[in-house]
């Protein structure tokens, strides 16, 4: 077999480089036309393309195969920030960014939590050509969810009408327990909590759900090698 040139090489490695670059920008001008901010910008493209494989494999550094629990753990911590202020700012656009990082890191932990139980079963084993289609699915869901309707002074909405998955579990919790006017009350800190958790939950089970589907149409063990 004739090896490859280094002059050979370039030209692969570039197209390599331009097609992400060439994405990453084309996202950039339709959030900038859609009126979203270039800091949003770079968040989304952080949090999808490369923070969560980079998480993946430092936890790995750390415990391998990554523990069940680790992703719940880091998802109530970064709760923990979301909500007692210690990770704020004067600036109302950079608590706005805040906001949106945190969610996002909660997001990329519901995504590669429960990769570590189907690694050895798909045969694509690259974390960096795994999670960005979990990890784009779980952040344009929360950025569809804060588009619409301003509630400003007026109760919170349904769960379910931002959760598609699991927010009709927690609406149906808070009707069994008779507290739907703690729960939706304007600025609620246990509506905002709740949602979170049921975010976290419905990135999870569309990640388990990528998972399996993967699981069987790339099973580990076959004939193709593993990439």
């Amino acid at each position: 077999m004739v090896q490859e040139t280094t002059t050979e090489k370039i030209p692969a490695i570039a197209k390599r480089i331009f097609l992400p670059v060439l994405g990453i920008a084309l996202i950039a001008v339709a959030m900038r036309f859609l009126g979203i901010f270039p800091e949003l910008v770079v968040l989304f493209v952080l949090f999808v393309f490369i923070l969560p494989p980079l998480l993946y494999l430092a936890l790995k550094k750390i415990a391998d195969p990554v523990p069940l629990w680790v992703s719940p753990l880091f998802m109530v911590i970064t709760l923990g920030f979301l909500y007692t202020g210690i990770i704020s700012s004067d600036n109302a656009y950079e608590n706005d960014l805040i906001l949106f990082a945190l969610i996002f890191l909660i997001s990329t932990f519901a995504v590669i939590g429960p990769y570590s139980f189907f690694e050895k079963k798909i045969r694509i084993q690259n974390p960096w050509k795994l999670f960005p289609f979990a990890a784009f699915i779980g952040s344009a869901l929360f950025l569809i969810a804060t588009m619409g309707e301003i509630y400003a002074g007026r109760p919170w909405p349904a769960f379910s009408s931002s959760l598609p998955l699991t927010g009709w579990i927690l609406d149906g919790l808070a009707n069994l327990l008779q507290v739907q006017g703690t729960v939706y009350a304007f600025y609620s800190h246990v509506y905002r909590t709740l949602w979170a958790c049921g975010f976290y939950l419905e990135i999870f089970i569309i990640a388990v759900v990528y998972y399996v589907v993967l699981a069987r149409l790339c099973p580990a063990g076959t004939e193709h090698e593993q990439t």
